[in-house]
């Protein structure tokens, strides 16, 4: 028998496999990214932040696990577990996919999201209703990991730009100052050489007192050395 031909029989429209080889799985589209939160906040710091909690007359619901990135990151893939069956090969849909899933899934009415600033979207019908809302989970996930990756951005560039933002304000302040400070110096030069001079004199005072000192010191025990000596005393020092 000749199992060359065997891949290219059908049958019920499906080719037989043949022996000893594994098909491969087709890739199936990630429903988590059916929704694209850059549509929704056009500003990813406009993304309200996850999770979100909330009670009222009708739900109570409260958010007991992780929060933060590590969080968003396993809800992720909680959603994406549950939206897609456990599909073992995952890839981003088309735009044109995109848009049969979400007619699909939605409609352009009803506000059932509002609390995310989402208005006129809601289940197409009743049978949608649980993979709506997590499209729309997995939307808000999604957005509030962008979120995140905005504000490590933004703070990234502002660790990069503090450098530069310190040397503009220092430029920037020696500007504002070197000319009134120039102006200044040169109004009070009389009376800084004036200062400079009581300081040179006051140091030329302190001197001189010195000075005198030691040599009235110096003459007193030479007169006495003189007289053990006797020898003629010296004569004191002139000072002027």
């Amino acid at each position: 028998m000749d199992l060359s031909n065997l891949s290219r029989n059908t049958m019920f429209g499906k080719p037989f496999p043949v022996p000893g080889q594994t098909a491969q799985p087709q890739a199936a589209i990630d429903l988590t990214h059916v929704l694209d939160p850059a549509e929704f906040w056009p500003d990813p710091m406009s993304c309200p932040d996850w999770p979100m909690e909330y009670s009222d007359s009708f739900s109570t619901r409260r958010y007991e696990g992780p929060r933060g990135k590590a969080g968003a990151e396993m809800r992720m893939q909680m959603l994406g577990s549950a939206l897609n069956r456990g599909a073992a090969s995952l890839r981003k849909p088309t735009q044109e996919e995109r848009a049969s899933e979400f007619a699909r899934i939605f409609k352009r009415a009803g506000s059932p999201f509002y609390r995310y600033g989402i208005n006129d979207l809601s289940a197409r019908d009743r049978l949608t209703e649980d993979q709506a809302r997590m499209m729309v989970d997995a939307l808000h996930v999604r957005g509030y990991l962008r979120k995140l990756e905005a504000i490590e951005a933004q703070q990234e560039e502002a660790r990069k730009e503090r450098p530069r933002a310190e040397a503009r304000q220092t430029l920037a302040s020696y500007r504002n100052t070197v000319d009134a400070s120039t102006e200044e110096i040169a109004a009070l030069a009389e009376a800084a050489a004036r200062h400079q001079q009581r300081i040179d004199d006051e140091k030329a005072f302190n001197r001189s007192r010195m000075l005198r000192q030691n040599l009235e010191t110096l003459h007193a025990n030479a007169v006495t050395a003189a007289h053990v000596l006797g020898e003629e005393a010296p004569a004191r020092p002139a000072f002027g």
